[in-house]
């Protein structure tokens, strides 16, 4: 699908690169739990190519059962398929993804889902990316507990 945006009289394409690919579902979100909050967030991960050139993109749904002055978040880990692989003499590397960036959805404490994106830049180096993502709480003078990464399939671009 190619949409054209007009802005101050020019002309920019954007579209998507790769399909959507889904990080958990409502049915079974990602469970975050700590110092009496339970945050659950699902949702979708791709690639797209718009106006802030190639992105990495996460769509997502998040709640909080809250116990105190907590939030919920999204936390987002683009991973490409090209990168620097430090190891000793005589050794290979097999590592196939490196983490290139990272970032966070919006915080918020409501009791329903509700929806927030966030986005990457991707390596120019690299031809392939995937999503890492994990729901987490905002704790006020706490480290933010967190779940573990739920790892989405990749798209080239």
């Amino acid at each position: 699908m190619l949409v054209a945006l007009t802005v101050g009289g020019t002309t920019a394409s954007a579209f998507a690169l790769g399909e959507y690919h889904d990080w958990n579902k409502k049915s079974s979100p990602l469970v975050a739990k700590g110092y009496g909050s339970q945050g659950s967030a699902y949702g979708k991960w791709r690639i797209y190519n718009g106006a802030n050139g190639t992105t990495s993109k996460v769509y997502s749904y998040s709640k909080l059962s809250n116990a105190d002055d907590h939030k919920v978040y999204v936390n987002l880990e683009t991973m490409v398929n090209a990168g620097y692989c430090v190891q000793p003499k005589y050794t290979n590397c097999t590592q196939k993804y490196w983490v290139h960036d990272g970032t966070e959805t919006k915080h918020h404490s409501s009791s329903s889902y509700k929806y927030y994106k966030a986005h990457t830049g991707v390596a120019g180096q690299a031809d392939y990316a995937r999503g890492r993502v994990r729901a987490r709480i905002d704790v006020p003078w706490r480290t933010d507990p967190a779940t573990g990464w739920s790892y989405t399939s990749g798209s080239e671009y």
